[in-house]
């Protein structure tokens, strides 16, 4: 998903995202979530559940 937004603001939301121990991408899923529709946030929890955490992979 791409949102065409200005740096500025991309910027701030990152930074927001991380006072949160979160990363962008976490939080504008936990955002939609938020959105009062059931199917969408069942969506966006699986999504979570089953994201690969960020960073590199310890198990090999």
């Amino acid at each position: 998903m791409q949102i065409r937004v200005t740096d500025d603001l991309r910027e701030r939301a990152k930074a927001v995202a991380k006072k949160h121990g979160l990363t962008l991408s976490e939080l504008v899923l936990q955002l939609l979530a938020q959105t009062g529709d059931k199917q969408l946030k069942d969506l966006v929890n699986k999504e979570l559940k089953e994201r690969p955490k960020p960073g590199r992979p310890w198990d090999k």
